[in-house]
């Protein structure tokens, strides 16, 4: 009986390797707190204000080609969950200026379809003076959406392309559900939620 279980047990930790081809490497690789704004400059260091999270569910995520509609492997796909905050004092805007970050997950040898894990964006600020509160509630950090940059095998070249998806369209996506993406090797590409 104890076997038995185990065996199980072994079994449904394998399960992902049978359906989805191999376990993709996901793993976050830039933060502004570390890295700066947009992942060049002076880390920003611990943020000073916070946003409600946004929960972006794991997902099945497959490719096509735009023109074929048959299957294409990438090679490289980089999620950027983005993020602004009013950067205050600024020069030259008295009123400050709104600033965008963003969080940076990577996934290495993704397959046809890859299983994208759950990430919660924290939308932060690092400034909280009286520019972000009351009567000026409208100013404080939020979330801007998901770019996806991929990159792809088009003809002899290796080239990267990517799709966008605001965050209404980001709410729309459900846990495990499959979002399909048509690789446009020369423009933005086009993200089906169904």
């Amino acid at each position: 009986m104890k076997k038995n279980i185990v065996f199980a047990f072994l079994l449904f930790l394998l399960m992902p390797c049978f359906v989805f081809g191999t376990i993709n490497t996901c793993q976050i690789t830039s933060r502004p707190e570390e890295h700066g704004v947009f992942g060049r400059g002076k880390p920003l260091g611990p943020a000073k204000l916070f946003s409600d999270p946004v929960i972006i569910p794991a997902f099945q995520l497959r490719f096509i080609d735009g023109k074929t509609k048959k299957d294409v492997t990438p090679s490289k796909i980089r999620f950027e969950y983005g993020m602004r905050w009013l950067e205050y004092p600024y020069p030259e805007h008295s009123w400050g200026v709104w600033t965008y970050v963003r969080d940076v997950v990577e996934c290495i040898e993704p397959g046809t379809e890859t299983l994208i894990p759950k990430f919660i964006v924290q939308p932060r600020g690092w400034y909280d003076g009286k520019y972000v509160k009351f009567p000026f509630t409208g100013k404080r950090p939020s979330f801007t959406g998901i770019v996806i940059a991929i990159e792809v095998g088009c003809g002899n070249t290796n080239n990267k392309t990517w799709a966008t998806l605001s965050p209404k369209e980001s709410s729309k996506i459900k846990n495990n559900q499959l979002v399909t993406i048509e690789v446009n090797c020369t423009g933005d590409s086009t993200v089906i939620i169904k």
